[in-house]
């Protein structure tokens, strides 16, 4: 293989794979952290879809830009057709789809997830399941905090990853894989928990194993520019997580900063966030105590609500330690 391709461990569970999904696992810039894979799984010949569980009001978008609709302002299909007089500041599915136009002259949907509770989601998924027949699905985190169970100080924001990964569950799909780059770029993360969760993982089987991005990986390089893209149009958002990918993968090391506009809190940027890091996604889901908690509800209010309330009741958290060296 040559050196300058992202060198996947998860192609053997792939094999048997030829319609794939790839889905953003927390909202938000995650499915930017799957790019990478979407590229080296496209130049293998592979058909690949791309999804996120939006953070973008999804009802509110279909009313200014062409979608495509599955199920009305629950589950749209963010395309290139923005209107170009409006700047929106949170749109990155749009203007990722925009970016595959302009860059690689290809028509993209980015399906978008409404934020819903555990119960819509998992309806949502069958949907869109419906609709595109993949064979294997690919959930990606940006961060790890998907590997939080909720019985651990420090564990983020794991809501909305497991609001996803539970709504995977009862889809008959059989690959379902479980994807985390950017290992320490969530500052309110205890790193040392997730550390534990990820030995656990590997105990029992469900890591698949791991692998670096690269300066000069043709599936990086397309990666770095749809975030530069995105990032740079007027006034948007830029993902914070992403970003200290891309300045991990360049050589950048501690308190660094990709924008000078754009210093949120000091970050100590290093050579692990260049890292994905696989697992069996049914296995994670499976051994969240949150997870069975939350999927019957309805909206992510309920979710958020049982979310505290479950973590209020665990008397025996793990502690926020610090990695001793």
């Amino acid at each position: 293989m040559n050196r300058m391709e992202l060198n996947l461990p998860i192609l053997h569970h792939l094999e048997q794979s030829n319609n794939i999904l790839i889905a953003g696992a927390g909202g938000g810039f995650d499915i930017f952290a799957g790019l990478p894979i979407y590229f080296a799984l496209k130049d293998m010949g592979k058909q690949v879809h791309l999804a996120n569980f939006s953070f973008t009001p999804v009802d509110l978008i279909r009313q200014v830009c062409e979608t495509e609709t599955l199920v009305e302002g629950e589950l749209e299909g963010a395309t290139a057709n923005l209107v170009e007089d409006l700047h929106f500041h949170y749109y990155p599915e749009g203007y990722l789809s925009k970016w595959f136009k302009e860059a690689q002259e290809e028509d993209v949907t980015i399906w978008m997830f409404n934020r819903n509770g555990g119960k819509r989601l998992r309806e949502l998924y069958a949907v869109l399941y419906d609709h595109l027949q993949f064979d294997a699905l690919i959930m990606v985190d940006g961060g790890v905090d998907s590997l939080m169970r909720g019985n651990e100080f420090g564990a983020g924001t794991l809501l909305e990853d497991t609001i996803s990964m539970q709504a995977i569950q009862p889809l008959d799909v059989p690959v379902k894989i479980l994807a985390c780059l950017g290992f320490g770029a969530e500052l309110e993360v205890c790193h040392y928990n997730a550390l534990y969760n990820m030995a656990r993982l590997t105990s029992d089987g469900a890591f698949y194993g791991s692998c670096a991005l690269v300066k000069g990986m043709s599936a990086y390089t397309r990666y770095e520019s749809a975030c530069r893209y995105v990032w740079e149009q007027p006034n948007h958002h830029k993902s914070h997580i992403n970003m200290r990918v891309v300045s991990a993968v360049n050589g950048e090391f501690a308190n660094h900063h990709m924008y000078s506009d754009y210093r949120p809190r000091p970050v100590f940027v290093s050579p692990l966030m260049s890292l994905y890091w696989f697992y069996d996604a049914q296995q994670v889901v499976d051994s969240s105590p949150l997870a069975d908690f939350i999927k019957h509800t309805e909206s992510m209010e309920d979710a958020f609500h049982k979310t505290t309330r479950l973590i209020y009741d665990i008397q025996e958290k793990l502690p926020k330690r610090d990695i001793p060296y």
